[in-house]
């Protein structure tokens, strides 16, 4: 058959199948809204999944049919070659000149898409390269995925649109379809990739030239180290791999095959389950050997000609120019298997040459950086034969080295923007000083990476100069709301112990406790005010305790005046609002009037040795003991109106409460809690997920912002100290987007935050590794 011929089957295949698909999907998100019915917690959730799995079995016909017409429309469309949405089409650049339609639909298209490509990510990436390999020929310029994710999450959009739903119900059923589909689309395109591996068509951009005469290859071996390596099944195993890659592993002996030989192993000495019982010893190469005279030759040889320029890239070359992208491994991979002695070092130069296939080819790189790290071949392949830990950790400068370069670069669309014209030459000046250096362990990569993070650090201390009106406000609501969250749990711990006026402890936990923290803020803990606010407190508690002696009631007519005038100084400094203080005032007079009367509620409110240890209490307010529950809360966010207005703060309140995670930590006497969801939506990410995603943003970091319908990427240009608040730069004007922890959780748990690099450049490498391993080594005879 044909290579054409081929293609069109498998086009043909997938219009043939979208009916099925589509019905399928729709009928487990029907069984799904109907158990989250029965489940719901609320009479008002029952409803509306209720309604919404009405709507859907009402409509099943018209959905399918709208599913499969867009389907076969877009597709015709992809095949003809009319050009597709780009993913830059819908940034906000693109999105605020549409018309809100175009912009609500281009935003749900994004979201769909993201979830379907998260599930099948490599699965979606073989079968483009495969179907590049049946439209394109040996040489041609790959081509976009006719059956990517996108195609047919632009189908199921504008299918949904015949089902009749208010704006909440249908967030919850492109959520619910985004699920189903996600799951049925992995299936597909395993199913599709195993079709054509049987048909023996190869990824485009890792099929390997066939030689006319047999070279030296590792062993063929049983195949049960490279079957360990890369386990059957839809999920992979990196780690024996990594394993193999240590030198952990029995080697064989150097035998003759055609082709590709990745398994290259003989008799193994692993154990029935593929793993010796007894663990794995050190290293056999790089530590029991040294590189081979003769290949360390040769790799002098390949890296001379780039330290003389002769194979020069500068970081301007336009996409297209053959030094771009060149796997320059691969093409010397003859002469380099002529010279290297041990099957490992033969698997060594095999993978590293298979990492940069993944690299070079990583559709998030602007092809000025992929120009810049294809200069690292010959580097890196020459640490990896002398350092296993390259291969099996993670944490290896080399790997966190390209993994910071790619999530630092990922938000740049053009080398013509500032960010990347300032970046690029010190990508360059770092490339060379790693391709110049002398040494050849990762002491070298160690170096660059720490140069590389100051470098990040410089560019981010300019964004928080431009911003730092609104970097001072979060800084200072950060040391508020921390010195308010301590005062808060110690006055806590403090009235437990105590029997005292309900109305008092309130008041004291929730206001006064904010002003004595406000008061430190602005004029220092050692400052007459703040003492003055102290002792205003401890004459509070004194004020409404029975006096049964005339000495004490004359003290407390006379204190009153100024009891009250400091009350008030104190609560205009945080601006608390009128009917709260009113409201207390007014139960504090009848209060003192009653304890002036030595009678009433104030007669059994707080003892004398209360109020004596309450006062002692006060006069260490504000050096309270840690405790261990203190040390791992995250308080509340205690803002002024005015910081709010100068940092352009997002809190929790402000993110829309369409789903929400409960906070990874949360006081335990917290009066706001954690942000919640609404009981009938539920959270896209778990709260763990939630706390490792925020976990993984470090400065420079970039993401998907989806804030009040619009999509911008974003930078994370400033933390604060505490990890209270966060500042993201958008491309668009150099604009700021500060926000709380909680409403970064928020967004986080609702997709509206996303990484651009969600898994790093090496990992998604490696893992392309281990699956073309596994793949290659099951397509080999017996």
């Amino acid at each position: 058959m044909l290579p054409s011929e081929i293609f069109q089957s498998c086009i043909d295949d997938a219009i043939q199948r979208s009916d099925e698909l589509m019905r399928s999907v729709v009928r487990q998100v029907i069984e799904a809204l109907e158990q989250q019915a029965e489940n719901a917690g609320s009479g008002r959730d029952r409803q509306q999944f209720s309604d919404m799995s009405h709507a859907l079995r009402q409509n099943e016909g018209p959905l399918i049919r709208a599913f499969v017409e867009r389907f076969h429309q877009v597709l015709d469309e992809e095949i003809r070659g009319q050009k597709p949405l780009s993913p830059s089409e819908l940034q906000l650049e693109a999105l605020s000149l549409v018309d809100e339609s175009d912009l609500e639909e281009g935003v749900e298209v994004s979201r769909l898409t993201h979830m379907l490509e998260s599930e099948a990510q490599w699965e979606v990436r073989d079968l483009g390269a495969r179907l590049d390999s049946l439209r394109a020929g040996e040489h041609a310029a790959p081509q976009s995925n006719p059956l990517r994710p996108e195609v047919f999450s632009k189908s199921l959009h504008h299918a949904l649109g015949v089902v009749d739903l208010d704006a909440e119900e249908r967030l919850g059923l492109l959520r619910a379809f985004g699920k189903g589909m996600s799951a049925a689309l992995k299936d597909t395109y395993a199913l599709y990739n195993k079709r054509l591996a049987e048909m023996k068509v190869e990824p485009a951009q890792y099929r390997q030239p066939r030689r006319a005469a047999a070279r030296p290859a590792l062993g063929a071996g049983d195949g049960s180290t490279a079957a360990a390596a890369a386990p059957g099944g839809a999920e992979l195993n990196l780690e024996a791999l990594q394993q193999m890659l240590a030198g952990r592993g029995g080697m064989a002996q150097v035998g003759q095959a055609e082709g590709f030989a990745p398994s290259g192993f003989g008799p193994s000495s692993f154990g029935p389950s593929g793993f010796a019982p007894s663990g794995f010893g050190p290293s056999v190469f790089g530590q029991a050997y040294g590189l081979n005279p003769q290949l360390r030759d040769a790799l002098d040889r390949l890296l001379l000609t780039d330290r003389l320029g002769l194979r020069e890239v500068n970081w301007r070359d336009e996409p297209g120019a053959d030094a771009a992208a060149v796997n320059l491994i691969e093409r010397h991979r003859q002469s380099l298997y002529e010279v290297a002695n041990r099957p490992l070092e033969r698997l060594t130069i095999d993978v590293v040459s298979l990492l940069f296939d993944h690299i070079l080819a990583d559709p998030k790189l602007l092809p000025a950086v992929k120009a810049q790290l294809a200069r690292l071949q010959i580097p890196v392949l020459r640490l990896g034969l002398r350092d296993a830990s390259l291969f099996s950790s993670r944490n290896h400068p080399t790997r966190k080295l390209l993994n910071r370069v790619a999530e630092y670069s990922a938000g740049f669309s053009s080398v013509d923007e500032p960010a990347a014209q300032r970046f690029l030459p010190f990508l360059s000046r770092m490339v060379e000083a790693i391709v110049n250096a002398e040494e050849e362990d990762a002491s070298v990569f160690a170096q660059q990476l720490a140069d590389l993070q100051r470098h990040i650090a410089e560019s981010a201390a300019a964004v928080e100069q431009q911003q730092a009106d609104a970097v001072d406000a979060l800084r200072r609501a950060e040391f508020r709301s921390l010195l308010h969250g301590a005062l808060y749990r110690h006055l806590h711990d403090v009235f437990a112990r105590l029997h005292t006026h309900p109305q008092l402890r309130e008041f004291m936990l929730e206001h006064w406790s904010t002003v004595l923290a406000e008061s430190v803020l602005r004029h220092g803990e050692d400052a007459d005010v703040t003492q003055t606010y102290k002792q205003t407190a401890s004459d509070l508690i004194w004020s409404v305790q029975p006096k049964t002696l005339d000495a004490d009631r004359k003290a407390l007519l006379k204190l009153l005046p100024i009891l009250v005038q400091r009350l008030g100084q104190g609560l205009d400094l945080i601006s608390l609002p009128t009917d709260k203080r009113q409201e207390f005032m007014s139960w504090l007079m009848d209060a003192q009037a009653q304890a002036i009367r030595g009678q009433g509620e104030a007669q059994q409110a707080t003892s004398r040795d209360d109020a004596l240890l309450l006062q002692r209490e006060w006069a260490r307010l504000l050096h309270p003991q840690p405790t261990a529950n203190a040390a791992s809360a995250m308080p509340e966010a205690v803002v002024r109106h005015e910081e709010k207005l100068t940092s352009g703060l997002i809190e929790a309140a402000d993110v829309p409460a369409e789903s929400a995670p409960p906070s990874a930590t949360a006081p335990a006497d917290s009066q706001q809690g954690p942000a919640s969801a609404p009981p009938g939506e539920a959270a896209l990410l778990s709260p763990a997920e939630v706390a490792g995603l925020i976990a993984s943003l470090d400065i420079g970091t970039w993401v998907q912002l989806q804030i009040q319908g619009r999509s911008a990427r974003a930078q994370l240009t400033w933390r604060s100290p505490q990890g209270l608040f966060y500042m993201f730069s958008s491309k668009v004007g150099g604009r700021a987007h500060s926000m709380t922890r909680r409403a970064l959780e928020r967004m986080a748990a609702q997709g509206l935050i996303l990484p651009l690099e969600a898994q790093g450049l090496m990992d998604r490498a490696m893992q392309g590794v281990a699956e073309q391993l596994r793949e290659r080594q099951g397509a080999e005879p017996g």
